[in-house]
């Protein structure tokens, strides 16, 4: 899938003092890392460029640098990791420990021979930035994981105070980075909800909203709930069950396609142009969710759902018995053509469009529910199209599959349940905040 082009992915180890590790090992922590990912080791070569203690290995396209010996400071990235409320909440004492820092790793991976900052200005727009940027999620889906690993060699074989993951703006203390680099769930680490708030004009009510840091890096797009009432628990599990469909499903969803567990949950897919030169965004809305208190009017509706393989398992019309339909309508004709297919079925037709109504709708795979052993083979989504203007709830192509595989979402619910807890995002409690709390840090 085609995503917004990253020109490198990095992260931080931080350190009060370091022993520099030796290049040697380095080295193989970077072989390993590589290997791991889906790289032989062959491909992997020591680049002149390296030193003793700063490595430097270009393993197939991927140029990964490990570097120990450069002063610390601060960057723009990790300053604005400490003034978040996820940080303030969940680590306190980030602050002091970043002060206290004087020696750090870092670990970044770049694309090609020639690192991105070496290029001569005016060059990047000349040769075309997927030379030198990953320009889609597989390439950046292993550029993370290669990250990933050789930090969490780095982290075994030191002594750190905290780890950065710069991507989504996530700094944690190392005990938070193992749970979460020995998850099978990497959009934990990849992906960091962020919290903010403001006063509705019209009530003075405090309204949270949640921005997914990193979703750039994963499909390509800024994704966000905007501020609004609705439980914080709630909007962090649906943005993460989001990005983790659609970067299964290989497409990004059109503007006014809608998503949930069933008919009574339906999130609306809203883009946004980009701002600033950065990625084009997404807004996530829920648009019906009446155990939330929020309801619209039934229109009709082809209902499209999938199993946890991805697979397209039934699809059916609600609703369009009941209205007139227009043929020249693009989203009418849609709805015609599927009254018309089940109109004209046979029996065996009829048993296999029942088998598509199962009593036990399929939850999504974030949701408390889809986490129980015993629900493996019943999670899947549900997405709609439907006669709404001007909008098109339109998920995807009846004919297509998607690749959706079962991952463990359990540490997801535990800090989508605790995050409820959270009364201010921006004047956060002392203390542990919804992710310490889960994490048990010390």
């Amino acid at each position: 899938m085609k995503i917004f082009p990253i020109p490198s992915i990095d992260a931080q180890v931080l350190m009060e003092r370091n022993a520099p590790i030796a290049g040697n090992s380095i080295l193989e922590m970077i072989v390993r890392a590589a290997v791991a990912a889906g790289l032989p080791a062959e491909e992997c070569r020591l680049l002149q460029t390296s030193t003793e203690h700063d490595i430097r290995v270009l393993c197939g396209n991927y140029h990964i640098l490990v570097t120990q010996t450069v002063p610390f400071e601060a960057n723009a990235l990790l300053k604005t990791a400490l003034n978040s409320s996820s940080v303030q909440s969940n680590f306190p004492e980030a602050a002091d420990i970043v002060a206290a820092t004087t020696d750090y790793t870092q670990v970044s991976v770049q694309k090609g021979i020639i690192p991105i900052e070496a290029f001569p200005e005016g060059a990047m727009q000349e040769i075309g930035k997927e030379v030198a940027t990953f320009g889609n999620s597989r390439e950046s889906e292993t550029a993370m994981a290669i990250v990933k690993a050789i930090t969490a060699s780095v982290e075994a074989a030191s002594s750190p105070s905290a780890v950065f993951w710069a991507p989504s703006f996530f700094l944690m203390t190392p005990d938070t980075f193992k749970l979460i680099s020995d998850e099978d769930t990497p959009l934990l680490l990849y992906v960091h909800p962020h919290l903010y708030s403001e006063k509705s004009p019209l009530t003075g009510e405090k309204l949270v909203g949640v921005i997914g840091s990193g979703a750039t890096a994963v499909i390509g797009y800024a994704v966000e709930f905007k501020p609004c009432n609705l439980p914080t628990g709630y909007l962090i599990e649906r943005l993460y069950s989001f990005i983790g469909f659609t970067l299964k499903r290989g497409k990004i969803f059109q503007s006014g396609d809608v998503f949930g567990t069933d008919e009574n949950e339906k999130i609306q897919v809203l883009h946004h142009p980009p701002q600033d030169g950065g990625a084009p965004r997404i807004e996530l809305k829920v648009v019906h969710n009446p155990s939330l208190g929020i309801e619209r009017e039934p229109v009709p509706t082809i209902y499209k759902e999938y199993n946890n393989e991805g697979e397209l398992t039934g699809e059916r019309v609600d609703g369009g018995e009941e209205v007139v339909l227009d043929p020249d309508d693009p989203i009418d004709a849609a709805i015609l053509e599927q009254l018309n297919r089940k109109k004209a079925s046979d029996t065996a037709q009829a048993a296999a469009l029942n088998r598509t109504k199962p009593v036990r709708r399929a939850p999504l795979a974030s949701s408390a529910e889809a986490s129980q052993p015993d629900d493996a083979q019943h999670q899947g989504l549900l997405h709609a199209v439907s006669k709404d203007k001007p909008t098109v709830e339109l998920a995807s192509d009846g004919s297509e599959t998607v690749s959706r595989k079962r991952s463990s979402m359990d540490e997801l619910r535990q800090i989508a349940l605790a995050a409820q807890q959270e009364k201010d995002a921006e004047q956060p409690e002392k203390g542990r905040g919804f992710l310490g709390r889960l994490l048990k840090r010390k």
